[in-house]
């Protein structure tokens, strides 16, 4: 598949093929070979191979030892000038202790683009459990966390219907939507100034899924938002 630029009809710049290149990784395939990365992006060889290590020289990318090419640690450094910037340090230990109190993976999502990622997560510590790693990106129209984002975001103007209904419950409830295995309730985390900042998710094994179990989750996942102080 042949990526593009974001303004079809425009020359595509060196910056915009180095992002290019970045964002074919993914966390299916977090390594790729210089032929990987060409079929993907479409772009010759040589242009490829002289961007890729020109990334490399800035720590965005890292060849391996076997010759392939994975992301590297200046990412993981924005990613934190990014959550201390937009004040999400203080969700993490609350993601932590939500894990701790019901022993169910408790996560949070924000919204990127027509997509949600993964920011936090902590897994349950239960062999049986919902598997995904922070990082990964979902789309936005399904599960639990990607209703609650849509209804107290894009479609915050709705005064009827699904995402209104979602707005008054204050919460949205995942059960065998899109996986028959599991559950899942989210909840919004709003700022201050009632702007959306994301979805406090606890999804788990349908097994473990019981009307009482739900009323402590949203009581529990109510009581640490409240602790949330996001201007």
């Amino acid at each position: 598949m042949l990526l593009e630029s974001k303004n079809p009809g425009k020359k595509v710049t060196a910056i915009e093929k180095s992002l290019i290149i970045l964002s074919i990784f993914t966390m299916e395939r977090p390594a790729l070979s210089l032929k990987e990365v060409c079929d993907q992006v479409g772009f010759n060889a040589s242009t490829t191979y002289r961007i890729l290590h020109t990334l490399s020289e800035y720590g965005y990318i890292i060849r391996t030892a076997d010759k392939n090419y994975c992301i590297g640690t200046t990412p993981l450094s924005l990613s934190a000038i990014y959550q201390k910037t937009n004040q999400l340090t203080q969700i993490s230990p609350i993601v932590d202790h939500i894990r701790d109190m019901c022993n169910e993976t408790a996560s949070f999502f924000i919204q990127q683009d027509n997509e949600r990622i993964c920011l936090y997560r902590a897994h349950s510590r239960d062999e049986i459990r919902h598997n995904i790693d922070v990082g990964t990106q979902l789309e936005l129209n399904r599960g639990a966390s990607g209703r609650v984002i849509l209804a107290f975001g894009q479609r915050l103007q709705d005064k009827s219907g699904y995402f209104k209904n979602i707005r008054d419950k204050g919460y949205y409830l995942s059960v065998d939507e899109h996986n028959a295995a599991l559950f899942a309730v989210a909840k919004p985390i709003m700022s201050v100034s009632g702007h959306l900042i994301g979805a406090l998710t606890i999804s788990g094994p349908i097994s473990r899924f019981n009307e009482e179990r739900i009323q402590y989750f949203l009581d529990l996942l109510t009581e640490q938002i409240k602790t949330v102080k996001i201007l």
